[in-house]
């Protein structure tokens, strides 16, 4: 309804200020007061009554419709000239300004002014008077039709078009901001459903772990079990909270890995485990969940398919690069390695790759390596960003 009351006007507003289609239905906007102003100066004309004076006023009269005509045109055309070169936003707000300038001093000089003519008998001082009145009168007149050149050539057009431009620009932010909470919303989401994924993993085997050794050693299962509790002591904590923290202290996952290695340990005696860790890194922020998985895949992958001791190695270490202070986690083995078609590339390495992808933007990583003396180790490298108050 607004547009269809508010005419060709109207439908111009709803195009970018200055573009070729805009320009075509703000000019289709002006042919009612162009035909108006026609009207208008033939009655003026009509009602003069001197020949001469009637042939002058229609020259003149004639000139302002040219003036007019051209005032609206002119400096709007160039102006759409300058949008369709495809500048930045300043250099495109800059040759706007210019090209609507221009557009009015084109225009400038075809304006009508009144020449005072002096009297035959005038003496030199008086025709020196005159002379002066009729350069300010000139001046002003000139001065004049510059700021009406100013108001017809599309001053307001151009501050239509610096706050269409304004307006874009926050709408744009606004966009980007829901984007963003959109994005983040999905990632938040799609972490969720892959530490979803990993939990059940490592819980049922251990528990399957558990109800073997029940069944062969009850003694053994009895240990088993006490580590089990210990494992959940330190897990459940975790596992509630992770929906809603994205990451725990390093100190909480080395427990865990602890307390799971103790459960393999009693399950698989020719077992052995390291762990080194310094205090001043426990408090370390990480995201849950990562390290345990490494751990488990090391003893799925690693020692349950080697025959004779087993050795599983955890250590994290500070190291100092070009950007950042880091944290190169890492857990190792001495397993056949890649030997029985491992490739490195299983659900658990997976998922862990993309939340490292989604929580750093590319900032940390996770490698697989052969060891020289036999196995694989898998290190993760993070950003030291933040320690966890209250971390042990």
């Amino acid at each position: 309804m607004a547009t269809k009351l508010g005419g060709w006007s109207g439908i111009a507003r709803q195009y970018p200020v200055f573009s070729r289609t805009w320009f075509v239905y703000r000019m289709r906007s002006f042919l009612v007061p162009m035909v108006l102003l026609t009207l208008v100066l033939a009655l003026v004309g009509a009602t003069s009554s001197a020949r001469l004076q009637q042939l002058r006023l229609y020259v003149m009269l004639a000139a302002v419709w040219v003036v007019v005509a051209l005032g609206l045109s002119v400096g709007r055309a160039l102006a759409v000239l300058v949008c369709r070169r495809g500048w930045t936003a300043q250099r495109e707000a800059a040759g706007i300004v210019c090209a609507l300038l221009s557009g009015v001093l084109l225009v400038l000089p075809l304006t009508p002014y009144t020449r005072a003519s002096p009297p035959p008998n005038a003496t030199t001082l008086p025709r020196l008077q005159d002379a002066g009145r009729e350069s300010v009168a000139g001046l002003i007149n000139l001065f004049s039709w510059f700021l009406i050149l100013v108001w017809l050539g599309g001053g307001t057009d151009l501050l239509a078009y610096f706050k269409q431009r304004r307006m874009l620009r926050e709408a744009h932010l606004l966009g980007e901001m829901a984007r963003y909470r959109h994005e983040r919303n999905e990632v938040e989401m799609q972490l969720a459903v892959l530490a979803s994924q990993v939990e059940p993993h490592f819980l049922f085997n251990t528990l399957a772990g558990v109800r073997a050794a029940m069944l062969s050693d009850p003694a053994r299962g009895v240990v088993i079990i006490d580590h089990l509790v210990d494992y959940l002591r330190s897990t459940i904590p975790q596992l509630r909270s992770d929906r809603a923290h994205q990451f725990v202290s390093l100190g909480s996952q080395i427990d865990a890995a602890r307390a799971y290695l103790g459960i393999i340990e009693a399950r698989l005696p020719r077992l052995s485990t390291r762990i080194d860790c310094p205090a001043e890194l426990r408090g370390v922020a990480m995201p849950p969940l990562m390290l345990i998985s490494l751990v488990e895949n090391a003893v799925k992958h690693g020692i349950e398919l080697k025959k004779g001791p087993g050795l599983i190695e955890i250590a994290a270490a500070r190291r100092t690069t070009d950007l950042a202070d880091v944290l190169e986690l890492s857990v190792a083995d001495n397993g056949p390695g890649f030997g029985d078609g491992s490739t490195g590339n299983g659900i658990g390495l997976v998922n862990i790759r993309q939340r490292l992808k989604h929580l750093y933007e590319g900032e940390a990583s996770l490698a697989l390596r052969m060891r020289e003396e036999g196995g694989v180790v898998a290190t993760i490298v993070l950003p030291i960003r933040a320690m966890l108050e209250g971390a042990t």
